[in-house]
């Protein structure tokens, strides 16, 4: 990146973070639909007062999407920026040190929700387009944005979009974006921290994920523990152990759910070489031991999850109420790997659960597919590029990222089936996405500029 550019940013960086701030002081809470009329509004007009051409929101089923671009020349490569405005709820305020909505900066981060995922994010690549426009320096690249309301609410809208055929970045050469947050690395002696530290990360794709819900009535009410425990069925009981058929030690034992696993090569040396102290990450979390002897990120990116995410059966009071539970609920998800397909996976569960108890509900609920850019794509040199020259190192490169997004869904579209996707993450590693006092520091949403805008310049290169 060019000298001028480098001063273009410094000197509007003031003006880049007070237009972030007017983004987060806006709520977009998708799920609700809280401040979603007022919030698409807010992302167009600032999106518009920088620069970019034809700036409109696209109706859709569910919030509008933002579309955006700024053009060179139509032989020139077109790479599309996708992000999301929507936020999760804040929950509690009690929970917060400040208003969610209301974006403070405290030792060096903004706290804000939606502040990492994704306003600050996605926010970077118009502030970086912006920079290299007003530097005179825009590359000969297409640049296009999408930025959509509801990806924190299951992406109905994106996804009717792109069924329609996504007519507005048909022409797509490379998808890129930015959610998530970097790579903790362990601390090492030279370090003056011994806490982990966030270093330049990217992802050649996502894990999927399928969440569904199990639902079991086994009477009419809750009895009497005395007067009927024992001879009549249990609810909570009954459901348990259908939870734990899923499992045989630490393997997931339901048949077919494991087929299409099979990483490559490539991507197992990827895993290898991240870098990882296994008892450091164990210590900042506070657990005593891993559930695996295979490698946190092996059993984290390689391995497909099934996860217990809440149990809900019974007296929940205070105290003890001695009844037999006539129904129980589990919410759970599997997140999966390149090569599983969200609908076999759910056949899969369906079944095992039918052989074993036919009385159980089983309700799908959001189901993103898992995504992979081949490893060896030549366009991730100038990711790779872009990150080092803004960070000073060689970034981390992941196979895929452990969370999901749906941007394996673009690849649904026919005319974007084989562009190169590629994830990566501006926000540090402790952003605190989706809970209290979510954060980003300032010198990520800076950098995450910077590499936006090196990566354009290198993309053009390419």
């Amino acid at each position: 990146m060019t000298d001028i550019v480098q001063q273009t940013i410094d000197t509007e960086l003031e003006t880049y973070q007070s237009a972030l701030f007017s983004l987060l002081r806006q709520p977009s809470i998708s799920t609700t639909g809280e401040g979603m009329d007022t919030a698409v509004d807010v992302v167009v007009e600032t999106i518009d007062r920088f620069g970019f051409d034809h700036v409109k929101s696209i109706e859709t089923c569910r919030h509008p999407l933002v579309y955006a671009e700024k053009l060179t020349d139509p032989e020139n490569p077109t790479v599309v920026f996708y992000g999301h405005y929507d936020v999760q709820p804040p929950g509690a305020d009690d929970e917060w040190e400040s208003p969610p909505f209301e974006p403070t900066v405290r030792d060096g981060r903004i706290y804000a929700r939606g502040v990492g995922d994704n306003k600050g994010q996605f926010s970077a690549h118009v502030f970086a387009t912006h920079a290299l426009s007003e530097a005179d320096e825009l590359p000969a690249v297409n640049i296009k944005l999408l930025v959509e309301g509801g990806e924190e609410s299951g992406s109905a809208g994106l996804f009717e979009y792109i069924d329609s055929g996504a007519p507005d970045i048909s022409d797509a050469d490379l998808l890129y974006v930015a959610d998530g947050p970097m790579h903790a690395a362990p601390a090492t002696a030279a370090d003056t921290e011994t806490q982990r530290k966030s270093v330049p990360t990217f992802a050649y794709g996502n894990r999927g994920v399928l969440s569904f819900q199990l639902d079991l009535q086994t009477a009419n009410t809750d009895f009497h523990s005395g007067n009927f425990g024992g001879p009549t069925p249990n609810a909570a009981t009954e459901l348990v152990h259908i939870l734990d058929s899923f499992f045989t030690g630490e393997d997931i034992a339901i048949d077919g759910f494991l087929d299409g696993v099979n990483p490559s090569d490539r991507a197992r040396e990827l895993v290898d070489s991240i870098p990882v102290d296994e008892q450091q990450l164990m210590d900042e979390l506070d657990i005593t031991a891993l559930v695996t002897d295979r490698g946190f990120y092996h059993k984290l990116l390689l391995e497909p999850s099934l996860t217990i995410n809440g149990l809900s059966s019974g007296y929940q009071g205070d105290g003890m109420k001695t009844v037999l539970p006539s129904k129980a609920t589990a919410k759970l998800d599997t997140r999966l790997v390149p090569g599983q397909d969200p609908d076999a996976v759910f056949a899969a569960i369906s079944a095992h659960i039918e052989a074993r108890n036919p009385d159980v509900m089983v309700t799908k609920q959001t189901a993103f597919a898992p995504m992979q850019t081949p490893i060896d794509a030549p366009e991730a040199d100038a990711v790779r590029s872009a990150l080092s020259s803004v960070w000073g190192q060689s970034p981390v490169e992941f196979p895929v990222l452990g969370g999901s997004l749906p941007a394996a869904y673009f690849q649904n579209a026919p005319s974007l089936a084989d562009i190169p996707v590629f994830v990566v993450p501006y926000a540090n590693h402790d952003e605190g996405n989706h809970s209290p006092n979510e954060n980003m520091e300032l010198a990520c949403f800076e950098r995450g500029i910077r590499t936006s805008a090196a990566f354009l310049q290198a993309i053009a290169d390419e």
